[in-house]
């Protein structure tokens, strides 16, 4: 499938800002956003489906507890880490990804601390 094409699968999120905003942040609204919101259902699966991750949600307790858990928990496991930043990368154009390799750290802890938050609105 042609790069461009699989582009216009995403989808839209109007509530993403895009004006008047840094590099880093217009590519997050533009870029990560949508493809994350697209890969939900796969992402969701990686993690619910990651060993030792019922033993997280047995116990909930707080909103705030469990999203704090939920980030440890993709933190230290670092195949799962791996994995969903893959699921998210595997979406990007050419040029998506060389604007991606300007910061990759930097992208990769925005692209977690994106899924996490989804997560955690999904499974509480």
């Amino acid at each position: 499938m042609d790069r461009e094409n699989l582009k216009k699968l995403r989808p839209e999120i109007h509530s993403a800002r895009t004006e008047g905003t840094t590099d880093m942040e217009h590519f997050q609204n533009a870029v990560l956003r949508p493809v994350i919101k697209f890969q939900h259902d796969l992402i969701l699966g990686l993690v619910q489906h990651h060993a030792h991750f019922d033993d997280l949600i047995k116990n909930k307790g707080p909103r705030t507890d469990f999203q704090l858990r939920v980030q440890q928990f993709v933190a230290k496991q670092n195949d799962l880490k791996n994995q969903l930043i893959g699921c998210v990368l595997g979406n990007f154009t050419r040029e998506e990804f060389t604007e991606y390799r300007k910061n990759p750290n930097e992208q990769n802890k925005r692209i977690i601390q994106m899924i996490v938050q989804r997560v955690t609105d999904t499974v509480y």
